[in-house]
């Protein structure tokens, strides 16, 4: 029975004119239908109709005449606060306009990327969220390309960093920039000094980062091109876990120029240019056009874009690769 009476009352909300609530918050406010439709700003008649209506809605005669003004009955007494509440609320909700203060938000960013944006990206992001939001929060999730499109379309993900994705509905892609090659190795190797020349090149064992397996990657199809072939001593499907690798090793390492840079930071390594041109690479910012117009969303994409434009270009060179296609 008591499911039975919440279905009716959900349905009978539903056929409810929400108008009728605001000229019942009024009437219950004035306790008078003269001085309620002077408020309202409509006739007597028609505010008498619509306490009528408000009746038989609610099945209880609300405000019953007394002297000089109308007595609240407790159905009215137990609606009347509430129902302040709830339109000022309302009011509030529809009037306000969304804004996002840094200083004082506490909202938690969904961001998805990989291992080359938890290098590159994140700690100067990191940065400014600290100097600028300090209560903002970050949650990244491992991006998927298999699957990249779902996250931001369900809304769990705020905003990928990553390679382009396909044209799809509703999704915008913005570059911030492009990346390219260089080769790194521990420093202070024995053999390798200020150059690193196709010949040594070759002639080291190398560490290769291969996120889908043992496939032939960008480096290997290069050196393809000129019939030459290098030894791969270790693969790793983890951009993470190589500079580990590479200090504790004579290997040699291909990896974007950002992560090496990042990596030298923190330990003993030499950064070197390739000795065959490899083509580089774009990195992306996408939403969802859920996302397009939210106020923290635009936020946040604003500070990326200063943080790219700031290290737009790591490491000038005289001549750069041409892009991969």
């Amino acid at each position: 029975m008591k499911m039975l009476h919440t279905r009716m009352r959900e349905i009978n909300l539903r056929k409810l004119d929400l108008n009728l609530l605001v000229a019942l918050d009024v009437l219950l406010t004035m306790e008078e239908v003269s001085a309620a439709a002077k408020k309202m700003c409509i006739t007597q008649s028609a505010m008498s109709h619509t306490l009528q209506r408000l009746r038989e809605h609610f099945d209880d005669p609300l405000l019953i005449k007394g002297k000089g003004r109308m007595l609240k009955t407790p159905r009215a007494e137990a609606l009347a606060a509430p129902l302040r509440k709830a339109l000022l609320e309302l009011q509030h909700a529809i009037q306000c306009d969304v804004e996002f203060e840094p200083a004082t938000s506490r909202h938690c960013f969904h961001i998805a990327t990989n291992d080359y944006g938890d290098w590159t990206l994140m700690p100067q992001l990191m940065a400014r969220l600290a100097e600028q939001a300090p209560h903002v929060d970050v949650k990244i999730s491992h991006f998927d390309p298999e699957n990249s499109i779902a996250p931001l379309e369900s809304g769990s993900i705020e905003l990928v960093f990553c390679h382009p994705v396909k044209h799809a509905v509703g999704i915008h892609q913005e570059t911030l920039f492009e990346e390219d090659f260089c080769c790194a190795t521990r420093m202070q190797h024995p053999h390798i000094g200020r150059r690193l020349g196709l010949d040594t090149y070759l002639a080291k064992s190398h560490l290769r980062i291969a996120p889908r397996g043992g496939q032939r990657d960008l480096i290997d199809k290069a050196l393809a091109k000129l019939g030459k072939q290098r030894r791969i001593a270790l693969s790793t499907p983890n951009l993470s876990s190589a500079p580990v690798l590479l200090v504790n090793s004579d290997l040699v390492l291909t990896a974007p120029r950002r992560c090496v840079q990042a990596w030298q930071k923190l330990m003993p390594i030499s950064l070197h240019e390739p000795p065959v041109p490899l083509p580089g690479f774009t990195i992306a910012m996408i939403w969802h056009e859920r996302f397009q117009h939210d106020p923290a969303n635009l936020w946040l994409r604003a500070q990326m874009r200063e943080i790219c434009a700031a290290a737009r270009d790591p490491a000038p060179r005289a001549a750069r690769c041409k892009k991969a296609a």
